[in-house]
């Protein structure tokens, strides 16, 4: 039962728009790669995308993995999904939507930062370019 990339991609952006994401308010790039199993959304307000992959593991099992971004972000994160036999698909892209929209709220989340002590001596000594 191999899975449906860009179905998966239409069933994550439905449940965004269900949501209330503005990341779909605009028609979002879809980008597909059947030979390697890739799927990518990226969302056009430049809120981030989400990266598919379909493989079949070792034990023959296929699973497919989302992986997700967002903008002004080093974070990533990514969920997997291991469909069987009557797999509901909308429930799924649900699942990835609701973890893409959990993660950029954590990701908007300034990070404290530790205070920068400016009176300390530096590391190491300025180097002067010589011409």
């Amino acid at each position: 039962m191999a899975p449906r990339l860009l179905t998966l991609l239409a069933l994550i952006e439905t449940s965004l728009a269900k949501h209330g994401s503005r990341a779909v308010a605009s028609p979002p790039s879809r980008s597909v790669n059947f030979h390697k199993g890739l799927a990518r959304i990226t969302f056009v307000d430049g809120s981030g995308s989400i990266l598919l992959q379909n493989f079949t593991l070792a034990d023959e099992q296929i699973c497919v993995r989302a992986v997700f971004s967002w903008a002004g972000s080093t974070a990533t994160g990514s969920h997997s999904i291991y469909p069987s036999e009557s797999f509901d698909w909308s429930d799924a892209g649900g699942q990835i939507a609701a973890a893409w929209l959990a993660g950029q709220t954590a990701a908007a989340v300034p990070m404290p930062q530790a205070p920068v002590d400016t009176t300390a001596a530096p590391l190491v000594e300025p180097v002067a370019a010589a011409g």
